[in-house]
């Protein structure tokens, strides 16, 4: 088309550099930290260039670098006015009492529950140790008289605590600085509790509070209807929730470069966008004002469900402005769109430019619109012999081409647009993020629909949501399978500087530049052609579903065809942590999960890779005793699969957990069996577990009266192969079992007591039960020192080389038998 005359084209240009020079007027008062104190003269002075701004546009004369001017001192004015707030001094490594209010949705944190509560002002200021007004990061086990009350997670939105317990520092878990984190979500402190009183309900905001109702409904709905770790993604993608994602999980993200979908941010908005418009077409018609107010309504929807982040905020708002174009009369350039966004929040909270995830939303999106020229170019290029033809695969051929030349460039441009960022926060860049997140694109958006579909019906019956939730089920699949299969590739960045992380920026948009000019684009685009065909109606729904249907039919077959019961009985060690978790699978299917470790996460995860997707049942669900890192996950567990029979020892009120364990039960309406000597339980048709301790009536003699010691052991046999589970049993209560039992006590395979603790397998016990191999349930650099020195060395010397077995260095343990001979393989190489 026809150039544009000069003075329009400077009108053009003139909002994005006013808007940049305001966001550059807000990141140079936030770099510089220091501030004039004059806050009033500075806006002043804003005002006034503004002022002579718009008198020289009145008199036809230059008006754009005093506008300029005026964005910028506004900006710093912005950053002034709002001086950032330093974080109150409080007692680290003390104890102390304070109230709050709980300022978040509670979250399962094993058997504790894990939130964010600000401190209240006490009547009497003697009685708070902490200043009113702190955040702080809060451990707690609920408070008895809520968890008769309520279902878990028993804590809501607005409830005021009383607390007393130790306040400490966050240390670094790993190479994250934990600390820095938490400072720049404004808490002061972690604080663990050990006594906690309800004062009040119902405190803080309405909406709010609401709002957490509605995503904890949606959550549930997920997790009764989707397996883990599935359903943990499935929540993060859609309500930003991450407390259920493994950290082992995480991590394969993080290493693959795939760290951006756990994130909700501008993809993940783009996309349900994409959806809301196309339907809303599909119904009403290309270009209807209600399809596309309606697509703005689900945008903020999704938004607002998934907690307002800055990133998800910036990409709602920047749809809206390119979903209302056409309302308009005139299109909004995308780099006005960003600068908008980006204007508009700073401009309500200036501080947010100090945050790690505003700068890398914003710095992917800029990679975003500085990709279209270079899509435009490539696509022209490739496709550019297929234009002139009306053929069926020609056009076909031509919208695929140019799909895939968008998901490279984007992928590229967003990888090199962040990598400065990435680089020097984190210190290496992950090189396998452009192949990854290729691969992934196809799947998100069916997860995205999938998992919302889910939910929503869930919020109806568990039965309506099974559908929807396996075919979400597969669709996660792919992404988790995906993040788990690309190669640990990351290139150290130690060599990154300052004026090299300007000069990439600067290389960028040269490139960007010459890619745009008119005469590279008509050098690359080839002969004039017709607008580019694109499908539409059944067509498009055909071109997107049929794909990743595809997928997760062979992901279902795959995993279906491996999870049928085989014949031979797998006993599971699984690796939970600092606990014990053992899965039982029978020669005939049938399937029992002998308690469940400390973290409810970890558990499920290992059982949703285990068990045949969609299948939530147990036959048996045994607690040996009511430590937390027995049952803290079972707990868990028996909220979300459906089990026959629940067993456990010997339990009573005083346990810490035994309120919480009665809540559940009630709240399923499982009626618990307590087991004991003599007692036998048929797992099929041939496997038989048979208790061997504790015995009916009082304690033993001699036998010291401890949790542990009420722990159950049982003898699981099948044919002529034998496992013996020994709890957390000491050496007192293994001595009873020598004396009275040793005849039972045979075994291949004994999973060692507590841990490796020295307190338990003594060599007496480990003679009368000479195995064949030995298993330790413990957590890798456990604070305990599990398994100790002196366990180990009696286990090497009555178990033959290379037989001892440890979750904290082997992964999940499996061992498998026909009944005569026994199988070990281990999650982590080598394989045995």
């Amino acid at each position: 088309g026809p150039r544009l005359p000069s003075a329009q084209r400077s009108l053009r240009l003139f909002p994005e550099a006013t808007l940049a020079t305001f966001v550059a007027g807000v990141g140079l008062a936030v770099w510089l930290k220091a501030p004039s104190g004059a806050p009033i003269a500075v806006l002043l002075l804003g005002l006034a260039a503004l002022t002579l701004a718009v008198g020289l546009r009145q008199l036809r004369l230059p008006a754009a670098p005093m506008l300029v001017a005026a964005a910028l001192l506004l900006g710093f004015w912005r950053v002034e006015a709002s001086p950032a707030t330093p974080l109150p001094i409080v007692p680290t490594g003390a104890d102390v009492t304070v109230t709050l209010i709980v300022t978040d949705a509670p979250e399962s944190a094993g058997s504790r529950l894990r939130f964010r509560g600000r401190s209240l002002a006490p009547d009497d200021p003697l009685q708070s140790d902490v200043p009113a007004g702190t955040n702080l990061q809060v451990y707690t086990l609920p408070p008895p008289e809520l968890v008769a009350q309520r279902s878990p997670p028993y804590l809501r939105y607005g409830d005021t605590l009383r607390l007393t317990g130790r306040l400490e520092r966050p240390q670094p878990i790993g190479d994250f600085d934990y600390a820095a984190y938490l400072e720049s979500q404004q808490i002061s402190g972690v604080l663990w509790v050990r006594q906690s009183r309800l004062v009040d309900t119902g405190g803080g905001s309405i909406a709010a509070a609401a709002l957490h109702r509605v995503r904890g409904a949606l959550a549930q709905g997920i997790q009764q209807s989707v397996a883990a770790p599935q359903s943990g993604l499935a929540q993060a993608l859609l309500l930003g929730i991450r407390a259920e994602l493994p950290p082992a999980l995480q991590e394969s993200f993080r290493d693959a470069g795939m760290s951006h979908l756990l994130a909700i941010s501008g993809l993940h908005v783009g996309v349900v966008m994409a959806l809301a418009l196309g339907l809303g077409q599909c119904i009403a018609g290309r270009g209807n004002p209600r399809a596309i107010l309606a697509a703005a309504l689900i945008v903020w929807t999704y938004a607002t469900l998934s907690g307002l982040d800055p990133p998800v905020v910036r990409s709602a708002i920047m749809g809206t402005l390119v979903l209302l174009q056409p309302l308009f009369g005139r299109g909004i350039r995308m780099p006005t769109t960003l600068l908008l966004a980006a204007a508009a929040m700073l401009a309500v909270d200036p501080w947010l430019l100090e945050s790690l995830s505003f700068q890398l939303s914003f710095a992917a999106m800029a990679g975003v619109v500085l990709s279209l020229p270079i899509i435009t170019a490539m696509s022209s290029f490739a496709t550019a012999g297929w234009s002139a033809s009306d053929a069926w695969a020609a056009r076909w051929g031509q919208y695929g081409v140019t799909l895939l030349v968008a998901s490279f460039v984007i992928s590229i441009m967003t990888s090199l647009a962040t990598m400065p960022l990435v680089a020097w926060h984190f210190g290496a860049v992950p090189l396998m993020s452009v192949p990854a997140t290729m691969l992934a694109m196809p799947a998100l958006p069916a997860a995205l629909v999938t998992t919302a579909v889910t939910a929503l019906a869930g919020l109806v019956s568990t039965t309506m949501a099974a559908g929807p939730g396996i075919l979400a089920w597969g669709s996660l699949s792919w992404l988790i399978e995906l993040a788990r299969a690309m190669p640990d590739a990351l290139l150290p960045t130690d060599w990154l500087t300052v004026p090299m992380a300007i000069a990439w920026y600067v290389a960028m948009g040269v490139l960007i530049w010459l890619a745009s000019l008119r005469s590279v684009r008509r050098l690359t685009s080839g002969p004039e052609r017709r607008g580019r065909w694109r499908p539409t109606g059944v067509a498009a729904a055909v071109m997107a579903v049929v794909p990743v249907a595809m997928l997760i039919g062979l992901l279902l077959i795959g995993r279906l065809a491996s999870a049928h019961a085989d014949g031979r009985l797998h006993v599971y060690a699984l690796d939970v942590g600092q606990g014990d978790a053992i899965l039982i699978v029978t020669p005939d299917g049938s399937q029992m999960l002998v308690d469940g470790g400390p973290n409810g996460e970890t558990t499920l995860t290992e059982l949703g890779n285990l068990l045949p997707a969609g299948d939530r049942t147990l036959d048996v669900a045994m607690a040996t005793h009511l430590d937390a890192d027995h049952v803290g996950g079972l707990m868990a567990v028996l909220q979300r699969y459906d089990a026959n029979l629940v067993a456990h020892g010997i339990v009573g009120p005083d346990s810490a957990l035994y309120p919480q364990w009665q809540s559940v039960l009630a709240a399923r309406r499982l009626s618990p069996v307590s087991l004991r000597y003599g007692h036998r339980v048929a797992l099929g048709s041939e496997v038989m577990l048979e208790v061997l301790y504790p015995p009916p009536g009082a304690p033993p003699e001699g036998v010291a009266r401890t949790p542990n010691n009420g722990s159950l052991v049982v003898r699981l046999t099948h044919g002529t192969v034998t496992f013996l589970l020994t709890g957390d049993i000491e050496s007192d209560a293994e001595r009873y079992l020598v004396a009275t039992h040793r005849d039972l006590l045979t075994a291949d395979v004994l999973k060692v007591g507590h841990h490796g603790s020295r307190t338990s397998t003594s060599a007496q016990f480990l003679q009368a039960v000479n195995p064949r191999s030995a298993v330790i349930s413990a957590g890798e650099g456990n604070q305990f020192g599990h398994p100790h020195p002196d366990v180990m060395q009696r286990l090497e010397s009555h178990v033959p080389a290379g037989q001892v077995f440890l979750t904290a260095r082997d992964g999940t343990i499996e061992f498998v038998s026909d009944g005569q001979n026994l199988w070990v393989e281990t999650a982590n190489p080598p394989p045995r």
